[in-house]
């Protein structure tokens, strides 16, 4: 098998060098001449361009660990060499990951010249998943009870989120420290409306509330300390995060509290971790798919924008792209709003759920029109949608309050 194996190798190594004397290069731009030869190209069998046959390869059960490993490696070498890879999932094992490529050694993809082609492995049907025992992305959200695996919470260090700057550093950010704490506790304007914020979709640059959102004009006060020194934006975090904490510093003094003895509590041992709640485990699974679904078809977007005379899928992308984690976060809020037995986080969990769910319709209304610019994705964008449409159709049984609730400024 050693022999057979070593000059299989060979064979591998001389289709790659084919590839190289025909000048296939891996650039990280698309051009729009490549978009169009994407676009426009021919699928062809992976066997018949690189010039082996599937029955070339052994069953995995045949090699060893060491010799599946080294044919993997030089398997996935050729075909980036033909501008090809396969998009798996972070905890694929080499001998899945060789059982699949090999399994889907017939099947025809777009070849290019330029431009990694990225080859669709998982379609997001946690039903008929590829990578059963691998990946948990589709299933974990399954199972409230399972608070081990990553989407459920875990204990937090919180001795690790306090800014640990040396005398020299602080004492250099002294100025700027002071001045933010000054603009963080100056009285807001009387004209902002209250909690403005606190519901909208993030998106500034499109929003007709900015001269009366608080939190706007707060931020922009704090961007022009550095507005015309990106090398300093580094430090412009390091300060901001100094100076809330000095802010959260003084106000625990006042109420008798040290920072220490409010870490100490938070890290209390003794506090059992609650599971998170389904709700949260499917939106953070969503937004896990969005980023595989993204890295898997990244040519394709990129050379539709490119050549499309209209921007329509550029903002159907933003749009998704926009709301990945946004989407998490919101119903994050408003599943820990509504456990609590305060009017006021029921009134907040109600608006988070509100904006939470404005973001599913748009994003559903971003994947139809995805879907019909690029109709070979059907099958994993209807998936998309199907987990969407669950999520929202849930929240809204959770929460039914939440649609009407009313926005500050957006709904008045």
């Amino acid at each position: 098998m050693n022999t057979y194996i070593q000059q299989l190798l060979e064979l591998i190594e001389e289709a790659e060098n084919k590839a190289v004397k025909n000048g296939k290069e891996h650039e990280l731009e698309i051009e729009p001449h490549f978009a169009e030869e994407f676009l426009q190209g021919k699928p062809e069998m992976i066997s018949s361009v690189v010039g082996i046959d599937k029955f070339n390869f052994p069953a995995p059960d045949k090699l060893s660990e060491t010799q599946l490993s080294t044919l993997l490696q030089a398997i996935e070498k050729l075909l980036l060499a033909y501008n090809w890879e396969f998009m798996f999932p972070e905890n694929v094992t080499d001998t899945v990951k060789y059982e699949f490529i090999i399994d889907h050694w017939s099947s025809e993809h777009v070849y290019c010249q330029q431009g990694i082609v990225q080859i669709e492995t998982c379609k997001f049907d946690e039903n008929k998943c590829p990578f059963p025992g691998h990946c948990n992305v589709c299933q974990s959200f399954k199972d409230d009870s399972d608070c081990n695996h990553h989407l459920s919470k875990g204990l937090i260090d919180f001795n690790n989120l306090i800014p640990n700057y040396s005398e020299e550093e602080e004492a250099s950010m002294r100025e700027d420290i002071e001045r933010v704490k000054s603009i963080m506790k100056e009285p807001r304007a009387d004209h902002f409306i209250t909690g403005i914020h606190n519901y909208c979709d993030g998106r500034c640059k499109n929003c007709s509330f900015t001269d009366r959102c608080s939190s706007y004009s707060l931020n922009t006060e704090i961007d022009n300390l550095h507005q015309n020194d990106k090398a300093e934006s580094e430090k412009q975090l390091k300060v901001i995060f100094k100076a809330t904490t000095e802010i959260l510093e003084e106000e625990l003094s006042r109420q008798g509290i040290t920072i220490d003895d409010a870490l100490s509590e938070m890290d209390d041992e003794n506090i059992v971790t609650k599971p998170k709640h389904a709700l949260e485990k499917q939106a953070e699974s969503y937004a896990e798919k969005v980023k595989r679904w993204l890295e898997s078809n990244q040519m394709e977007l990129e050379s539709r924008i490119i050549t499309h005379s209209d921007s329509s899928i550029e903002k159907d992308t933003e749009t998704v792209t926009w709301f990945q984690l946004f989407i998490p976060a919101k119903v994050n809020r408003a599943i820990n709003g509504l456990a609590n037995e305060n009017d006021l986080e029921h009134y907040d969990a109600k608006g988070s759920a509100k904006i939470a769910l404005i973001a599913i319709d748009e994003c559903i209304c971003a994947w139809e029109n995805i879907m019909g610019y690029i109709p070979n994705k059907e099958d994993s964008v209807l998936n998309l949608l199907r987990h969407l449409s669950k999520l929202r159709n849930e929240l809204e049984e959770l929460i039914p309050d939440a649609r009407a609730f009313v926005r500050p400024g957006f709904d008045e």
